[in-house]
């Protein structure tokens, strides 16, 4: 298997496959030293790495000397996956650090790595590849009994499959409690207790007699997390606090600002348990909703920076990194989704006197059901490609009530290529500028990256922000629906 390709299905079924926690340094030995022995394998250099999120990060490279490759070290290695990468083919595979498992050797041979893995002197190993061996058979049993259900056209032998299949998920479950139970303090047993999906109870009769058909998702959601410790760093280095935390935001959290926001929040909140938690989770949120994939989610951007950045709880944050994240929050804030557009007075391009006037207008003098903002940087070449697109989008719609305001990034010097590129793509719509800018204009529409696009509504509100020229056809149609059922 290669480094440049997902790991191998199995690895994906066992989420706890491999992953690691941490308790307190050995006093026996400090720093690292890992044996590794790969028989079947010639190379005179190997790298040791670790696993954050969904990226590989290496940490080591060691030579072959006397049989063997040894990774060594006076400081100890943050707990978590880490990794043995064979060039050329960057072949690996994956055993686990904890803090208190810092010396032991590791021994496997071409061509199943994983397969004949085997590690002394790291009970955590150990315990792990018990497990694996153990959550292999039964994948296999469950992948053949579904094989044989997709098959099978009897109802009757499909119902006997069906049970024996929840059969080996009720021995799953057993076998992960009796880990829990017989190996309490493990990194083995933490991993199966933060990642084992809650169980469900019966839920509860309504006066009526009817059941709230809502309970299991509401049970579900409120005790996803209650076998996850915050207080444990282990996770910082695996993909798996990631995998939890984005289903829970994005699969079991209403997709609107004010619902992710305050479960992002108490996620930050729970993370401060550990110093490393709280620094790879808030980072990592920042950044999620920095460019989120729905949009208005911005604001969850926001939220995160004025109650961490913004307040200095974020302590760690380089001052030029702090004023970034800051600044980048500041005129983010301005577009938000339900936010007032601002009211900038700008100068207005004159097509008859084919120059920059000094006549100021406002997007608020425009009178039209939606209005589209478009910011846009003489000479830029996206700009221009944004133009060509806009263009026919203005003939079909301005009939239908839509305006573009275009606000040219222009400043006193560039006005004449500012007028150029006006005649260059026929702009038919209302262009301005802000050459000196006493408007602000492009601080309060957030104009950090050109080109840009913002719709407004009639009372010139921001129902979209940061879109393509395709999407605003369809976001209209919607916006007119909801309105509709609001009447």
């Amino acid at each position: 298997m290669k480094l440049t390709v997902c790991i191998i299905s199995l690895f994906q079924i066992i989420l706890l496959s491999t992953a690691v926690s941490a308790q307190t340094a050995t006093k026996e030995k400090a720093g690292y030293k890992i044996d590794v022995t790969i028989d079947g394998y010639a190379s005179d250099k190997v790298f040791l790495g670790f696993r954050r999120a969904d990226k590989v990060y290496s940490k080591d490279t060691t030579t072959f000397i006397n049989g063997k490759y040894v990774f060594e070290g006076q400081e100890a290695l943050p707990p978590g996956i880490y990794l043995i990468l064979m060039p050329p083919e960057n072949k690996f595979f994956e055993f686990v650090v904890t803090k208190a498992e810092q010396h032991f050797s590791v021994e496997t041979k071409a061509p199943d790595f994983y397969k004949n893995l085997k590690i002394k002197g790291s009970k955590d190993n150990n315990l792990l590849l018990e497990y694996q061996q153990y959550m292999s058979s039964k994948v296999e049993e469950s992948k053949q009994l579904q094989e044989q259900m997709a098959a099978e056209t009897d109802e009757k032998k499909k119902d006997k499959l069906k049970k024996q299949l929840d059969e080996i998920g009720k021995a799953v479950r057993e076998r992960q409690n009796k880990y829990i139970k017989e190996n309490p303090g493990t990194y083995t047993a933490k991993l199966i207790a933060a990642f084992q999906d809650p169980e469900i109870p019966e839920a509860p009769k309504n006066p009526d007699g009817s059941i709230d058909s809502s309970f299991q998702f509401r049970y579900f959601r409120s005790h996803f997390w209650d076998g996850f410790d915050f207080s444990d760093e282990i996770f910082v280095n695996t993909p798996y606090l990631k995998e939890k935390t984005d289903r829970f935001l994005d699969k079991m959290t209403l997709q609107s600002a004010d619902s992710v926001s305050a479960a992002a929040e108490w996620l930050v909140e729970k993370s401060r348990a550990n110093t490393d938690v709280f620094k790879y989770l808030l980072p990592y949120l920042l950044n999620k909703y920095y460019t989120p994939e729905i949009m208005g989610l911005d604001a969850v951007f926001v939220h995160l920076s004025d109650k961490y950045y913004k307040s200095g709880i974020a302590d760690w944050v380089t001052p030029e990194n702090l004023k970034k994240i800051t600044d980048d929050a500041y005129m983010n804030k301005n577009v938000l989704i339900g936010k007032q557009a601002p009211d900038v007075k700008l100068q207005r391009y004159d097509p008859v006197q084919d120059k920059f006037t000094t006549e100021l207008i406002s997007p608020y003098d425009v009178q039209a059901e939606y209005t589209v903002i478009f910011l846009w940087k003489p000479g830029c070449g996206h700009c221009k490609h944004m133009s060509d697109e806009l263009i026919p989008f203005y003939e079909e719609w301005k009939s239908k009530g839509v305006e573009i305001f275009s606000i040219s990034s222009a400043n006193h010097t560039e006005l004449e290529e500012a007028v150029k590129n006006i005649h260059e793509k026929k702009m038919p719509w209302i262009v301005t500028a802000d050459p000196y800018t006493r408007a602000r204009a492009l601080q309060l529409f957030y104009g950090t990256s050109l080109p840009k696009l913002y719709l407004l509504d009639k009372n010139k509100k921001f129902i979209a922000n940061r879109v393509g020229v395709k999407q605003l056809p369809e976001i209209i149609e919607n916006h007119k629906r909801v309105m509709a059922k609001q009447k």
